[in-house]
């Protein structure tokens, strides 16, 4: 399986999103009030940095830059340079293929790797340990949904998560659900590099199709 499907047949506003781009379906479950040491660092960090990505049997090599909770991945697959944009403030992603200058909007879910930080923090979270990852101080967290009532006697859904204090993901392993169905993730980000980046970098640079 591909970590992308070109999505030609597909319109600008109604393209679905790329299999390792899917949406990650979680449930807010109600939970006794966190621990101050339990609640996920919020996204601060302006930085550059290497991502590898092992999702569903397939490994991903990306360029990413974030700033704060906006984030662009640059990665070539299938001898095509692509480009994708999260925002979460505006619950939209832009991917762009930069050779056929194509670019295609769609709901912040249905494109992060990742839910937004607003989502995870309302999850079940419990901080496990501190240490080093790439030279970088991390807390090691684990953010578990809760199966829903009619399912219960399935196992939870357990995500480890290695944080910096400026919100920096380091790195992700364990389980998301797409589109219902479990699914094992890896991420792990070396390589960073702390710097102002330029808000316009986190704009689609070509423009929708009418």
């Amino acid at each position: 399986m591909n970590f992308l499907s070109h999505p030609l047949s597909h319109s600008a506003k109604t393209a679905h999103a790329p299999p390792f781009l899917a949406a990650l379906v979680v449930v807010l479950v109600a939970a006794a009030p966190a621990r101050a040491a339990d609640i996920l660092p919020a996204p601060e960090a302006s930085y550059s940095a290497d991502t590898l990505v092992r999702y569903a049997g397939e490994t991903l090599e990306m360029k990413t830059l974030n700033r704060g909770s906006w984030e662009r991945q640059e990665f070539v697959l299938d001898d095509q340079t692509q480009v994708a944009i999260l925002r979460p403030d505006r619950n939209r992603a832009y991917v762009m293929f930069v050779e056929s200058r194509q670019l295609f909007e769609l709901p912040y879910a249905e494109a992060a790797l990742l839910p937004a930080f607003a989502v995870l923090r309302g999850l079940e979270t419990e901080k496990l340990s501190d240490l080093t990852i790439e030279g970088e101080a991390v807390g090691h967290f684990q953010v578990t949904r809760m199966p829903e009532e009619e399912a219960a006697e399935e196992d939870p859904v357990v995500l480890d998560l290695w944080i910096t204090p400026d919100g920096i993901i380091m790195k992700a392993e364990g389980e998301i659900l797409v589109d219902g169905y479990r699914e094992p993730l890896q991420l792990l980000r070396k390589n960073i590099r702390r710097q102002e980046l330029d808000p316009q970098i986190f704009e689609p640079s070509l423009a929708l199709e009418p």
